[in-house]
């Protein structure tokens, strides 16, 4: 007996176990041929519109169809999740069917658990009062998986502000990008969900008053928006630092291109001049010609550097001593510590 007979065998007790006391039932398949020979004849008119139109879906797809009546109303769709975008082979993909009696699981049975085993959702779901009460608690459990990510990617993000602290480079801006690339990705995986919780407040939405299903559904959605919200403001303010650095960087790389040019510019000018081979120079003949030359150049870089000094163009540059501020503050640390 293989794993997809031993599902069977334990869905059909399920569902045989709850029309005892409960005036819905759940049906899980593996797949569509599997529910269409389940169902049959038995099947109304939306179910085989649905089984028909959803046979081949591997995408996103929602659809509320709120009647007047009421009691008619159906929620009907496909759940694909990348729920490892490493490991394409444990994606979920999820077609689900719901109404008022009735609730209709085709796959997902790949799904990651983390809170609880297949029994213990499965128990979890047929203790609810309604079908739709019984999807959200699934959807519940679907999202844990997303906090446990959410806390794996907290580790790396915090990981990348410290070692943003010792360094900061291109690697590090690299990094950082893709854990926004990350972020977004998984964001994109609440959507569907979302979309689903609202969809069945449309569809179903007295019987969904009082439900605490909704209401813990609603609370873990907005706890994992929350998370969402601040990782994204981490991941903007590292890239504002990192945007901060690079424009300092290349500000002091500029300023101090600029005052070596110009601290030289004497230099070079004179060097120009002296460099001249006429036939008749007045200089040629001088006995200290080469120790004038050399006096008029570090005289007039001496007075650029001066005027540059006397003007605040060489702060942060020429004066700046790194090891001497580190110094300082270890002499204040200490004097601190003695006190």
């Amino acid at each position: 007996m293989d794993k997809d007979d031993r599902l069977r065998i334990h869905n059909k007790r399920s569902e045989d176990e709850d029309s005892l006391d409960r005036d819905w039932r759940w049906y899980r398949f593996v797949d569509h041929a599997d529910a269409k020979e389940r169902l049959g004849y038995a099947a109304d008119q939306d179910i085989v519109d649905w089984l028909e139109e959803s046979t081949s879906r591997t995408r996103n797809r929602t659809l509320a169809i709120a009647r007047h009546a009421g009691d008619d109303s159906v929620l009907n769709g496909t759940l694909s999740l990348d729920m490892a975008p490493d490991k394409r082979d444990n994606n979920l993909l999820l077609h689900y069917f719901v109404k008022k009696d009735v609730l209709i699981l085709i796959g997902g049975t790949n799904l990651t658990l983390t809170r609880t085993d297949e029994d213990g959702l499965q128990k979890a779901m047929l203790a609810c009062v309604s079908p739709i009460d019984a999807l959200l608690v699934l959807l519940s459990e679907i999202l844990e998986f997303f906090f446990v990510q959410s806390d794996r990617f907290e580790q790396s993000l915090h990981a990348l502000e410290e070692e943003m602290r010792g360094r900061n480079d291109r690697r590090i801006l690299k990094r950082t990008i893709d854990l926004r690339n990350d972020l977004t990705y998984w964001n994109a995986q609440i959507i569907p969900i979302k979309e689903m919780r609202y969809a069945s407040d449309e569809t179903f939405r007295r019987d969904m008053q009082d439900s605490d299903c909704k209401h813990i559904i609603d609370m873990r959605l907005k706890r994992i928006s929350m998370l969402q919200r601040e990782y994204d403001e981490e991941i903007d303010s590292l890239l504002r630092v990192d945007e901060n650095i690079t424009n300092y960087r290349s500000n002091d790389i500029m300023k101090a291109l600029t005052l070596y040019t110009v601290l030289l510019t004497p230099t070079t000018a004179l060097g120009a001049i002296w460099g001249m081979n006429f036939e008749h120079m007045p200089e040629l003949s001088w006995p200290l010609g080469y120790v004038f030359a050399l006096s008029i150049i570090l005289a007039s870089t001496g007075a650029t550097y001066w005027w540059l000094k006397q003007r605040g163009l060489t702060a942060d540059i020429l004066d700046m001593n790194m090891g001497a501020g580190r110094a300082r503050t270890r002499k204040k640390k200490d004097k601190n510590n003695e006190r």
